[in-house]
């Protein structure tokens, strides 16, 4: 009797914790991985291949990145556009992992000017399995919430 009034309520709110912390990581690296792939783009931008550098970007390098910078996130689920600053070059992955062997030189002139930006949007599957806690649930199916991230920032050099 007792472990019917205590244990059952203990166990909800330890499998919810942990289900929270879960989706706070996952929102935490993806928000992460979002800011170094739009820091890694600014940094490359059309006057930093003067001199003879050759280190212009590729939606490829941008994607592989993200995709390393986003350690537990599967590319295969993940969602990306790349916003250019007039719009019109935006590039979308969807999922992630079909952009990872594009050579499309990204942002392409005169979007890669210093002074301009540029933005990355991401959308990431959280599936949760507290739905199979509600009372008179018959058919336990997980609810998915897409948490999303975005990072602008302005062309360096």
């Amino acid at each position: 009797m007792e472990f019917a009034l205590v244990g059952i309520p203990l166990i909800f709110a330890l499998i919810s914790i942990e289900e929270m912390a879960r989706g706070m990581w996952i929102y935490h690296s993806q928000i992460y991985a979002v800011s170094q792939a739009a820091r890694y783009a600014v940094v490359h931008g059309q006057d930093c291949a003067q001199n003879g550098n050759t280190c212009t970007m590729t939606v490829g390098s941008i994607a592989t990145t993200l995709a390393n910078a986003g350690v537990g996130l599967a590319p295969s689920q993940w969602d990306v556009t790349l916003v250019s600053a007039s719009g019109s070059n935006n590039v979308t992955c969807n999922p992630l992992s079909s952009c990872t062997s594009n050579a499309t030189v990204w942002p392409p002139s005169p979007d890669n000017a210093a002074g301009t930006s540029v933005a990355i949007k991401a959308t990431y599957p959280f599936p949760t399995a507290m739905s199979m806690f509600f009372p008179g649930a018959k058919f336990v199916q997980f609810g998915t919430y897409n948490l999303p991230a975005y990072s602008k920032q302005v062309i360096q050099f």
